[in-house]
């Protein structure tokens, strides 16, 4: 596992958190040169197991006694609200969302901000450890066990390999802004079916609920599909399926197995597929993502859980 030899170790900053001027800028903790594996930050969470999180989805890391927590709840995960650059943000016990005991206040040391599906939040979490490249056929598809939970992994912590779960992001965004799902439902409904092709869509995405919901739409829709939980499975499940019976192909980016850049990269090199369009549907938004993709032969960037907005990609861009 490579560590990035040329960062500050994040591991001896958070030891610093009491200096009031010190910050934590991420910015100078993404390698922007990884394109064949993904860039996850490992926290530790209460039960002292280590958790991760794609760095894409990250805007910065905040020191949690910094933070004036408002509207203080006493149930459920979400803690309160924060203003955060003058936007007010809930903030998130991980633990607590995740199942673990929760620990007092003072043994809670940052603020992960996370932006993704067109939401912000602050996940609030024990310590953070550094920044670390974990490739996709590295992960195990762990949604079984834990509905919380995307897949596990081995990653090097110190001189020793640990387990470690990388939690649904799109299971903790349903969770925090329930009404995301009713808006999905809403959105859903005002399609009519499509009459104007009969060829398949191909989507693959690890998130068993962004595939329910999906499936929804599709269903909607009243056109054909396939759907899967990891690239590899999209990519051995199209050379059984004619050419001419394809008519989009829609893919995640952060899956286990194989992910999408890879998926992507095999679609565009068989000159086959030029003339189906490739859609990606993603959470992942940081601006060199989006750059990398512009070269890639990608057609267009869809955020997820954005219904109205996939539906209406696929209208006018399946053949």
């Amino acid at each position: 596992m490579k560590h990035y030899e040329e960062l500050e170790d994040i591991t001896k900053m958070h030891q610093d958190i009491d200096d009031e001027d010190e910050e934590l800028d991420l910015v100078k903790l993404v390698n922007t040169n990884a394109n064949d594996t993904s860039q996850y930050l490992i926290f530790v969470g209460s039960d002292d197991q280590y958790y991760a999180k794609n760095v894409s989805k990250i805007e910065e890391l905040l020191v949690y006694k910094d933070l004036e927590i408002m509207n203080n709840h006493n149930d459920g995960f979400i803690l309160g609200t924060a203003d955060i650059r003058g936007k007010m943000t809930p903030i998130v016990n991980f633990d607590k969302w995740f199942g673990n005991d929760i620990l007092d206040d003072s043994e809670y040391e940052l603020i992960i901000l996370a932006h993704y599906g067109g939401h912000r939040m602050g996940i609030m979490v024990k310590r953070v450890e550094y920044i670390v490249n974990i490739p996709s056929d590295t992960m195990t598809d762990n949604s079984e066990n834990n509905d919380k939970t995307s897949f596990i992994t081995k990653v090097q912590v110190g001189n020793k390999n640990v387990l470690c779960s990388i939690f649904d992001s799109d299971k903790m965004l349903l969770d925090i802004f329930d009404d995301i799902d009713l808006q999905s439902h809403v959105h859903v409904s005002k399609f009519k079916p499509l009459e104007i092709s009969n060829k398949k869509i191909i989507f693959a995405d690890d998130s068993r609920f962004i595939r329910k919901m999906v499936k929804e739409l599709f269903d909607t829709l009243d056109v054909s599909y396939e759907i899967y939980k990891d690239g590899k499975e999209f990519i051995d499940a199209i050379k059984d399926i004619p050419v001419d019976e394809i008519g989009l192909f829609i893919t995640d980016l952060e899956m286990p197995v194989m992910g999408g850049r890879e998926v992507i990269k095999r679609i565009r090199e068989n000159k086959e597929y030029d003339n189906i369009k490739l859609l990606v549907h993603t959470n992942m938004s940081n601006d060199i993502m989006e750059e990398t993709l512009d070269d890639s032969g990608v057609d267009a960037i869809i955020g997820k859980v954005n219904m109205l907005k996939l539906g209406n990609a696929i209208k006018s861009m399946i053949i």
